[in-house]
């Protein structure tokens, strides 16, 4: 009984995962993705327009997901798969999105067991706001 308590403990650690609140939606985020709050999309054509803009990266995975990316008009968010040999700079996410024509108000990065949770200023400009959050909390 100890050894199968001790071996589910080891395992849980490997699968990292936490909860986040965006539009007071709640969202599941595993251990190698991004979610970010992108208000004003509407159609399908803004979610493609924001896949096509992730698909020229070199940090998405693009086993999850479709293609590594998943659109939630409805709530207004998207969620990517990161790789893992990634060094993810959560600039970059953002300028995907502004170049789709959108702005990033929320971003959330779960990586090494690390959950970091960014924000923007009054000024526009992407600034984390919480460090090393724990997984598996709500935030």
């Amino acid at each position: 009984m100890k050894k199968a308590i001790i071996l589910f403990l080891l395992l849980s650690f490997g699968l990292s995962q936490s909860k986040v609140s965006i539009q007071d939606k709640e969202i599941e985020i595993n251990e190698n993705e991004a979610v970010m709050e992108v208000l004003g999309m509407v159609c399908s054509m803004c979610a493609f327009g924001i896949g096509e803009g992730f698909s020229k990266t070199d940090f998405i995975d693009k086993s999850k997901f479709s293609d590594g990316v998943s659109v939630d008009i409805d709530a207004q968010y998207v969620q990517l798969g990161l790789l893992e040999s990634a060094n993810i700079n959560p600039e970059k996410i953002v300028q995907v999105i502004q170049d789709a024509g959108y702005d990033v108000s929320l971003l959330f990065i779960l990586q090494n067991d690390k959950l970091t949770k960014f924000g923007t200023d009054k000024l526009g400009i992407l600034q984390p706001i919480a460090f090393n959050l724990t997984s598996d909390r709500s935030n």
